[in-house]
């Protein structure tokens, strides 16, 4: 009688923590875990063939807790499989219950490693299932972005795939609202992330340290050698914009920076009223706020901080007119912590025909153009992001930079980033970057 009670304990306890415990397969996954340094719930149980509708399919109930899956690091459950070549994955979900925080989220991911820091594409939709939107990480413990456009409700499905496109490695997120798969977000890889074999799986947040959430997925599908969803439309920069010789010999980027007297309805708009014409609601700039500087690159702070710093041998800089220069720029510069002001960065930049590859990590909104063509915009606040355009001739371009500061963090940086993935501060010409001389 004492065995009968300890085997029907030990059953309980593995139902209960979840196969996922033991490291083994769990239905249609290889493996699952609870990533991030929250000890969290997390478990993944197969509840065998359940009937949707008309359709019978594989069913699985995943629990997750964990803080989020956001900034430098993730905490969430996860249920993957290990893949290699182009492959789409893709699975509806509802939820069972999401906690208290309506940011808890559930979702398809490609993921470099388990490591918490590591490099990911997920496509997701939170507890109001008003999401259906992806948010990655291009680098090794950095902050995690968004990706695509709007925010859409109601999706039925949700995948991510990664598809070999005339030699490029594209990833894209996919969400189904009734009618079939609607592209959510198309990116190009370059720089060797994600790119061999990677995890692909489904993922569960609670947005709450230690508390539970908890949903089914089924239809769980990999698909081997799919199609893109979506028009791959790499942004070219055209050889009638080369201006041939760089009008300046000046290296570096003459950079702008000034505040609004007033603050309200303050955004994409207010910004391009104040730089275009220095006022804003028919009010001038906050007096001696404006200020301009020529930079050898741009790496500017007033709080938080991007890739680069006085820890790596780039100081940053506090922004001109903003704040007295620092350099290195503290945190926050002149001891405030300033919010709601506008910057403009201006400069030739000396480009060779082919790919390339810009990194913004900002905090909040950028717009960069380069030959009067916009390579990269994040309308939205927080960043870093990385953009890819092509250069169709060797050649001297105007580059302009708009930075949208609103509220919380005030960091600015400008990276080229390699095919190899070495990325470096713009106008690095030591470690063979692109040269860029100030507008004077």
């Amino acid at each position: 009688m004492m065995c009968k009670r300890l085997f029907i304990l030990t059953l309980l306890i593995s139902l209960l923590i979840g196969v996922s415990s033991f490291a083994d397969p769990v239905g249609i996954f290889e493996d699952t875990v609870t990533i991030g340094d929250d000890p969290g719930i997390g478990s993944t149980l197969y509840e065998g063939y359940v009937w949707h509708g008309d359709v019978l399919s594989e069913q699985y109930l995943i629990t997750g807790s964990g803080h989020d899956i956001w900034d430098a690091a993730d905490d969430f459950h996860y249920a993957y499989n290990t893949v290699d070549g182009d492959v789409r994955l893709s699975a509806n979900f509802e939820w069972i219950v999401h906690g208290t925080n309506d940011w808890a989220k559930y979702g398809v991911m490609l993921r470099e490693s388990i490591d918490a820091g590591s490099v990911f594409r997920f496509m997701s939709d939170r507890g109001l299932n008003d999401y259906a939107r992806a948010q990655g990480r291009s680098s090794t413990n950095a902050g995690a972005y968004e990706l695509g456009g709007d925010w859409n409700s109601g999706a039925q499905a949700l995948g991510i795939q990664r598809v070999t496109v005339q030699g490029l490695t594209v990833l894209e997120g996919l969400a189904d609202f009734g009618n079939g798969w609607e592209s959510r977000f198309i990116d190009l890889i370059l720089n060797g992330n994600l790119e061999g074999e990677i995890l692909a799986g489904v993922a569960v947040c609670s947005h709450e340290t230690n508390q539970m959430a908890q949903s089914r997925a089924w239809n769980v599908v990999y698909e081997e050698n799919p199609s893109l969803v979506g028009e791959l439309s790499l942004t070219t920069v055209p050889a009638s914009a080369d201006l041939g010789v760089c009008p300046s010999v000046t290296p570096g980027f003459s950079i702008r920076a000034l505040k609004p007297l007033v603050t309200d309805g303050w955004g994409t708009d207010a910004m391009n009223e104040l730089l275009d014409t220095g006022m804003y609601k028919g009010l001038p700039a906050m007096p001696g706020s404006e200020g301009t500087r020529i930079d050898e690159f741009v790496n500017l702070r007033d709080t938080g901080n991007g890739v680069f710093s006085e820890d790596n041998g780039y100081p940053d800089k506090s922004y001109p007119g903003i704040d007295p220069l620092e350099d290195p720029a503290q945190d926050p510069a002149a001891g405030d912590d300033d919010n709601q002001f506008a910057v403009e960065i201006l400069g030739y930049i000396q480009l060779t025909a082919g790919i390339h590859q810009i990194g913004s990590s900002h905090d909040d909104g950028v717009w960069i153009k380069i030959g009067g063509v916009e390579v990269g915009v994040n309308s939205g606040w927080g960043g870093p992001h990385d953009f890819i355009y092509n250069v169709e001739a060797d050649g001297c371009y105007d580059l302009k930079v708009r930075y949208l500061e609103g509220g919380g963090g005030a960091n600015l940086e400008l990276h080229e980033v390699f095919l190899d993935g070495t990325r470096i501060l713009l106008n690095d010409v030591a470690n063979s970057g692109s040269a860029v001389f100030a507008v004077e």
